[in-house]
């Protein structure tokens, strides 16, 4: 069996944040008639297509059966300091490639990777609140929906993701939530690395007392430092997110003792490839296991397939919701308007769980392609 094309398919999906979300479909085609389908969430389509033309000769030809061969030539662009590196890009084309190897083996993803360990998981959903006099009510309104939905976490982001920054409503929302839901949902809170060690220190102070369960990525991605000493100041556990996706940034925050949780995303680790080594390491550090996923419906399909194969994977809660905000419900067992997918991704009452499909277990329906392609921009084929 040979790769024989790879099309790029830039497509803008529907989102519940009132903004299209665009994604690039990678389709991976066989001489078999076998095909892998991939995303690596909200990537910049353009550069991915252009990283992924310049593969060609790591992709045309090859077996999709050495995955691991093809897959180590990519790393580099996980990495590299000589040359473009876009791990979403990569993991694009490694979730593609996992899809076709199920599909040629008639397996799920998580099969291969060893086996179901946890059957269903609970999803993290992001309440994103403003400064704004109405602040506090508005967050208090969304977090009333979701947990009446069953959402048992409640991640709180900064004031200052999308908007401006005021620690005094962050610490507001954090205090209305927590009182009000505390004993329905896990409350966390996310900086999205937004902040100075001081303001850190001042929120986290602030809020100490609170019972929050995260407190995440408060610094900038390279203070590692920072990182470590709000874990001795403060008793909320601290949750690296950016510092840790890769492997390297992983390894500082074991080393420095830096954290009480661990994150990544797969699509910015590069993908499930990566991701086997990020959590074995991640595993013997025995600290919590956090993973983010939210721009991509074959992403979040991917990352269910390996948060799925581990008991550590099941302890949290893990942002890996996007398909909720694309078809607009928290729950996809009932029937749903968006059509790219034919049988979408199942959550419901706060949980979400793997496909049983071979590969990734998601039907694209080509059907439906046309009406999702991004506004003027085409399908590129590598041959």
């Amino acid at each position: 069996m040979k790769i024989t094309q790879v099309e790029c398919v830039p497509l803008s999906l529907p989102s519940s944040r009132g903004r299209k979300n665009s994604i690039l479909l990678v389709k991976v085609h066989t001489d078999e008639g076998i095909t892998g389908i991939g995303d690596g969430g909200g990537v910049n389509q353009d550069i991915a297509t252009a990283m992924i033309k310049s593969w060609a000769p790591f992709l045309i030809g090859a077996n999709p059966l050495d995955r691991g061969v093809i897959m180590s030539r990519l790393s580099m662009f996980i990495r590299s300091v000589w040359g473009p590196s876009y791990p979403a890009a990569v993991a694009s084309m490694d979730f593609a490639l996992w899809d076709l190897v199920g599909k040629i083996m008639n397996q799920p993803v998580y099969q291969l990777l060893g086996g179901k360990a946890v059957d269903k998981l609970r999803f993290e959903y992001y309440v994103v609140p403003d400064s704004s006099p109405q602040g506090v009510e508005k967050a208090l309104a969304l977090s009333e929906e979701l947990v009446a939905g069953g959402v048992t976490c409640l991640g709180i982001k900064s004031t200052g993701f999308g908007g401006n920054r005021s620690l005094d409503a962050d610490v507001a929302v954090i205090q209305a939530i927590t009182k009000k839901f505390g004993d329905k949902a896990e409350v966390a809170y996310d900086a999205n690395a937004g902040l100075d060690y001081y303001e850190a220190l001042q929120l986290g102070r602030a809020v100490d007392d609170f019972n929050m369960f995260k407190y995440e990525q408060p610094v900038v991605t390279s203070d590692i430092e920072g990182l470590a000493a709000l874990r001795n100041a403060l008793k909320t556990p601290i949750c690296s997110h950016e510092s840790s996706v890769l492997v390297t940034g992983l390894v500082e925050c074991i080393k420095m003792k830096a954290v009480d949780i661990l994150g990544t995303k797969l699509v910015s680790a590069g993908g499930i490839t990566e991701g086997l080594r990020w959590g074995a390491i991640a595993k013997e550090s025995n600290l919590g296991i956090y993973c983010g996923a939210m721009n991509g419906p074959w992403e979040a399909a991917a990352q269910a397939h390996w948060l799925c194969t581990d008991v550590a994977y099941g302890k949290q809660a893990h942002a890996n919701y996007y398909p909720l905000m694309m078809y607009g419900t928290l729950d996809t067992t009932k029937p749903v308007d968006v059509d790219i997918i034919k049988n979408p991704m199942v959550y419901k009452d706060g949980y979400f769980y793997p496909p049983d499909g071979p590969g990734l277990g998601l039907e694209l329906n080509e059907e439906a392609v046309p009406k999702y392609l991004t506004e003027g921009k085409s399908i590129v084929t590598v041959e």
